[in-house]
Formats: structure tokens, sequence, C-alpha cells
């Protein structure tokens, strides 16, 4: 019986729910035709009379229910019948957004559109444009389309690059306050993607960034006796000590005695054949052996002291060593960049770089795992940052394409864990709980890439 009395409860929930549906009943017959996808009593009806842009079904008109359906030969009925193409439903979405949404969206219809004169940067009420839908499927002919015919997704970068930033500048200075110390994945990183995006005359908190600057020196500051020293107390200098002051630099941190200390320390790693030590227990970050080496150059080149013999090893060992990882691959293009390596070497290190990119337009850590923003916009970055590739390129335009149809609402896009728990967790406030550090990594990264394939304002940096 109780069964029969909770199935019985269960329906009456179940109806209770259906009576609260919107009410789908067609307003006109010419409507209720393009709900069935009818084409013939479509034309039967505008053949007698009947007004293409008479009544909407839930804030749309016959033709973009047509649009809805990618029915090519409804919609040519259609606008042979006056039927309006400027025509916009609810939410403000034009006929065109609705003819390049679908996974299958043809690019005929959407060509059609265009040459009637529907603009491709028109935006609905959210800001989202026709451009932006189409990527939401991936690197689709309609997303090629939209591009030539004069689509820009230049808003849509300086959108995410600012939520991005917003989110990543208020989870700094909370890990700092939590953990009594800063760190790659909510300084350094962050300092690199904002100074790009500054640079682009993106929203950038300043007071933050002065923060961020003031408290990685405030951490190295004490220890300043024992890095002159060389002491081995603290942990993974080519790789820690280094992406701190590649973070500095990016905020033009003049040198001081700080930075001396840093950097001698970081000189202190480079082992004989011109690599630098790396502790591999904390990938992605802290394990490559090719990412201590091009940081620590790159960090001895603006910090350092009579390193040019140090650069030069490095670079010949850069030059000739094999990477495993995308992060190899990455660091090896970036190392070769900074320390100006056979041109022939930095061609052949992209090219094997590019090889890896996916049908989605990202990258994966390893072959094994999933595209995602961490590996996408390094390798984005570094492609960017070593003159390998241009905005215009199409791996450049599937790249960013990924990154722009993968952030999530908030701002920041998840990249999940697979580091070794070296370090207490501490809740920062960047979304994503125990993946939120790499995720905060990844998101600087993305960040970082999608404001390098804007052109640099010289007002925005001269500071």
């Amino acid at each position: 019986m109780r069964v029969i009395r909770n199935g019985v409860i269960f329906f009456a929930s179940a109806f209770w729910a259906c009576a609260q549906f919107p009410d789908f009943t067609p307003p006109t017959p010419l409507i209720g035709a393009a709900m069935r996808n009818d084409v013939s009593e479509v034309q039967r009806l505008l053949d007698a009379g009947a007004n293409p842009n008479e009544g909407r079904f839930m804030g749309a008109s016959a033709l973009i229910l047509a649009m809805m359906r990618h029915n090519h030969e409804m919609a040519k009925v259609m606008m042979a019948k006056g039927a309006d193409v400027m025509a916009t439903d609810g939410s403000g979405a034009t006929t065109l957004m609705w003819a390049s949404y679908d996974e299958t969206a043809d690019p005929a219809l959407a060509r059609m559109l265009l040459s009637k004169g529907v603009d491709p940067n028109a935006k609905n009420k959210a800001g989202e444009t026709a451009l932006l839908w189409a990527m939401r499927r991936g690197n689709t002919p309609v997303v090629d389309l939209l591009k030539q015919a004069g689509a820009s997704d230049r808003e849509m970068v300086k959108t995410a690059v600012e939520k991005a930033l917003g989110l990543l500048e208020k989870s700094g200075p909370q890990f700092v306050r939590v953990s009594g110390c800063t760190s790659c994945h909510n300084q350094s990183l962050p300092q690199m993607a904002s100074s790009a995006a500054r640079a682009r005359g993106y929203a950038v908190d300043e007071k933050v960034a002065k923060y961020q600057v003031e408290a990685v020196v405030a951490m190295f500051k004490p220890v300043v006796p024992d890095m002159a020293a060389g002491k081995p107390n603290i942990p993974d200098p080519a790789i820690s000590v280094s992406y701190a002051l590649v973070g500095l630099a990016a905020e033009n941190y003049a040198p001081d005695a700080t930075t001396d200390a840093m950097a001698h320390l970081v000189s202190l790693q480079q082992i004989a054949d011109g690599s630098f030590l790396a502790f591999p227990a904390r990938p992605p970050i802290e394990s490559s052996v090719f990412t201590a080496t091009a940081l620590s150059v790159r960090a001895l080149q603006v910090y350092g002291k009579d390193v040019d013999g140090i650069v030069e090893r490095a670079r010949v060992w850069l030059e000739t060593a094999q990477p495993h990882s995308n992060e190899d691959r990455i660091m090896q293009l970036l190392g070769l960049a900074w320390t100006k390596g056979d041109r022939e070497a930095i061609g052949a290190a992209a090219q094997q770089l590019m090889a890896e990119q996916r049908a989605d337009g990202g990258w994966g850590q390893l072959t094994g795992l999933e595209s995602d923003a961490y590996a996408t916009g390094q390798a984005l970055a570094a492609l960017r940052i070593s003159g390998q590739v241009q905005p215009s390129d199409a791996a450049w335009q599937k790249g960013t394409g990924f990154l722009l149809r993968t952030q999530l609402d908030d701002g920041s896009w998840l990249v999940r864990s697979r580091t070794f728990p070296f370090q207490p967790y501490k809740e920062s406030g960047f979304p994503h709980g125990k993946n939120q550090w790499i995720s905060a990594a990844g998101t600087s990264w993305a960040a970082l890439a999608l404001s390098l394939g804007e052109p640099a304002k010289l007002e925005a940096v001269a500071r």
C-alpha cells in the first residue's frame, strides 16, 4: 500500500510541476506550422495571405523558429514573403544568432542572413553575439564565416580577461593571508597576466597589483642572508624563486638587495649540463627540468649579474634536450626564445608544440588528459612570445576559441590537480575547491594568452 501511495504522490507531484510549464499553444497557424517543421504548410499559409511577422512564440517570430530548426527551405519561403530578417526574440537574440548556434549549423543559412544586412556584431540583452553562440559549438564553419564577415571577438577577449583578473585579484591577497606566503599560482602568474592586460588597456586593480609585489618581496626579504650564502633551505628555488622574479619583472620591480640574493640563489641551481635542478613531485608547475631552466635564465637575465655564461650553457642544453610533456615543450620554446636560441631550433620546438593542438583547439597537459586552460594558455603564450604564431593564424584562432568557450561564468577555468599534496591545502576563495591552485594558474595563463592576441598600447606601458 505504501508503494502505491508513494506512486500516487509522485504522479500527483509530477502533474503539479507540469502544470507550471508555459503554454505551447501556437498563437497563429503559421507559427504552428513552423513549430512542426512543416514547410509545405508554411508555404500554403503564406500563399493564402498569412503575415510572416504576426505573433510570437515565447518571444520568437516564425522566421526565428525556422532558424532554430536550421530549415533553409522554410526560411527562404518566409523571407520571400517579407519575413523580417532583423527580428529579435525576447532575449534580443538575432536571426543570425539562431542560425549560428547549432552543432550542425548550415553556413548557407548564416550567409543568406549576412547578405541581407544582419549585423554579425549585434548583441542580445546579455551582451552575446552570433560569434559567441557559434564558438560555443567549437571550430565550426559558421565561426569562420562570421569572422570573414567582420565578426570580432575583441570584446569577448577583453571581457574574459577582465573577469579572470577580477577573480585572481580577490584570491591572491586572500592566499597570502591564509597561507602566510606567496606562490607561483596566486602571485607570480597573476602578475604576468596583469602586466599583459595592462599593456592592452584592460582594467587592472593597481592597488592589488602593488600589494602582490609587496607581498612577494616581504616573503623573501627576511631570508636574504640565507639566499646570499646559498643555503639549501628554500624549496625548489629554480622554479619557486625564479617564478617570483619573473612575476616581479612583469610588474617592473627594480633590482635591489632582495632580488640580488634571489638571483644568486637561482644561479647556484645550474648543473654541469647547463640545465637547472627541479623538484619532481608537483606537476605541472614544479616538476619539469625545462621549466626550471627556462624560468631561471629569464629571472637571471633581468636580475642577475655576470650571467652570460650561465645563460649560454642553458641555451645549449635547451637546444638539444628532448621534451616529453606539454610543460616540457612549452618551457623549451620559451627558454629558447628568451636565450635567443638557434632559429631552426626555435622553429622545430614550435612545430612540435603546434602538432599537439587538438581538434577542439586546446592542448592537454599529457596525452591521456583532456584539453584544459593551463596547457592551452601556456602553449598559446609560448607560441606568441616566441613569435612563432600570429593572431590571424588558424592555430591561434582555434586556441583562443577554446579558451573563450570554456571559461566559466565566474571568470575562472577549471583545471584538475594531479600534484602530490606537498603543501597543506588552504582556502584562497578561488573556485574549484582542492583544484583551486592549479585552476588559478590555468586562469592566469589563459588570461595572459588572450591578452597577447591584442596589440599593446604604448601609453598603457609607459609607467
